[in-house]
């Protein structure tokens, strides 16, 4: 008997989302019909798109065969679908409000930037020797996270800084509880 795990959910004021192991996505609105439909790869990246009204209509999901899918909500029906090929996406953010455009970064390191309105629709901009934890952008700049190292590059990924995060973290040296308490020896 195989049984169902969580392995994403996203938290909205609309609803509840929630991605298992078996590609499955349900959607649980705070009104109205729950709603699930089953995905062809495993869910790795959930976000959530709202729509010019204001309540969540759209969700993006990346997965790990390098594909991410972009579902109408309630109704799962597919409105663009792009393939890297790329490993694992693991993040993803949008790049502008009223478009499918989006940045992704994968498993391997590969940043993209996925548009649906234009000819080459996946566009490889630059990669890190690292996986890709989140990304988001400031100005014309982009913030990769892999870890504990921030990665601050331009859009074409010539100009970039790294800084390793945790070296500003003070690391306190303790003793092992044999060395810390002197404890005599029982009368």
């Amino acid at each position: 008997m195989h049984q169902r795990i969580i392995v994403r959910s996203l938290i909205t004021k609309d609803g509840t989302l929630v991605a298992m192991n078996d590609g499955t996505l349900a959607w649980k609105p705070n009104d109205g019909r729950p709603s699930r439909t089953v995905l062809q790869g495993l869910p790795t990246v959930l976000l959530a798109l709202r729509g010019p009204m204001g309540p969540v209509d759209a969700v993006a999901v990346g997965t790990a065969d390098g594909d991410v899918v972009v579902l109408t909500i309630p109704r799962f029906e597919t409105v663009a679908k792009f393939s890297l090929k790329s490993g694992s996406v693991r993040a993803i953010t949008l790049l502008s409000e009223g478009s499918f455009h989006f940045l992704v970064g994968t498993q391997h390191g590969a940043v993209w930037s996925l548009c649906d309105g234009r000819q080459n629709r996946s566009e490889h901009l630059f990669s890190i020797d690292s996986p890709v934890s989140s990304l988001h952008l400031e100005g014309k700049n982009v913030h990769i996270r892999s870890g504990w190292i921030h990665h601050v590059r331009t859009w074409d990924g010539t100009s970039h800084e790294v800084k390793n995060t945790s070296e500003s973290y003070i690391v306190k040296r303790r003793r092992r509880l044999g060395e810390a308490y002197h404890l005599p020896y029982p009368a």
